[in-house]
């Protein structure tokens, strides 16, 4: 059975974890690319912002509302309408915990019965509301390791070499 109160509370921990995970970083560290090609921190936080309504909160309304199809989603075309780049740390997390509350309010309003509901998107099967609602707090988790492994590699030209080949896997 999945629990309502677990996910909205997992959902509305995310902005202020964050925050208080990112704080201490300059805007170079946010900026930086973990590798060419790679998103800086600003870019994931922008990626989870835009997800919000399109991956997420539309697609659960759309199948618990009966809808014919999934609702297609473009994450990359998405994230690319936006300019993160020039957008602070604060700015972003600020967008982030209005646009969580929402979404918690409208989770904490869910019924087990709307979940149930099911859809068909393309190729890739059928899916229930619930595989979507399910699926969010598993894509903020992914994000935080990534967020947090651009973190780290600020560390890696302080050490030693010693350390950064024994212990940074570097």
């Amino acid at each position: 059975m999945i629990d309502l109160d677990e996910i909205a509370d997992t959902l509305e921990s995310l902005p202020p974890a964050l925050r208080m995970l990112l704080a201490p970083f300059d805007a170079e560290t946010l900026t930086a690319r973990p590798e060419p090609g790679e998103w800086c921190v600003l870019e994931v936080v922008a990626h989870v912002i835009t997800c919000e309504r399109g991956a997420f909160r539309d697609r659960i309304e759309a199948i618990a509302g009966g809808a014919s199809q999934v609702p297609h989603f473009d994450a990359g075309a998405a994230l690319e309408a936006r300019d993160p780049m020039n957008a602070t740390i604060d700015e972003l997390l600020d967008e982030l915990a209005v646009a969580r509350a929402e979404s918690v309010a409208f989770v904490r309003a869910l019924t087990p019965a709307r979940l149930t509901a099911t859809a068909p998107y393309g190729a890739h099967g059928t899916f229930a509301a619930s595989d979507f609602l399910l699926e969010w707090p598993y894509h903020d988790q992914d994000h935080i390791g990534q967020i947090l492994d651009a973190v780290q590699r600020h560390y890696l030209p302080h050490m030693t070499d010693t350390m950064r080949t024994a212990f940074a896997g570097g």
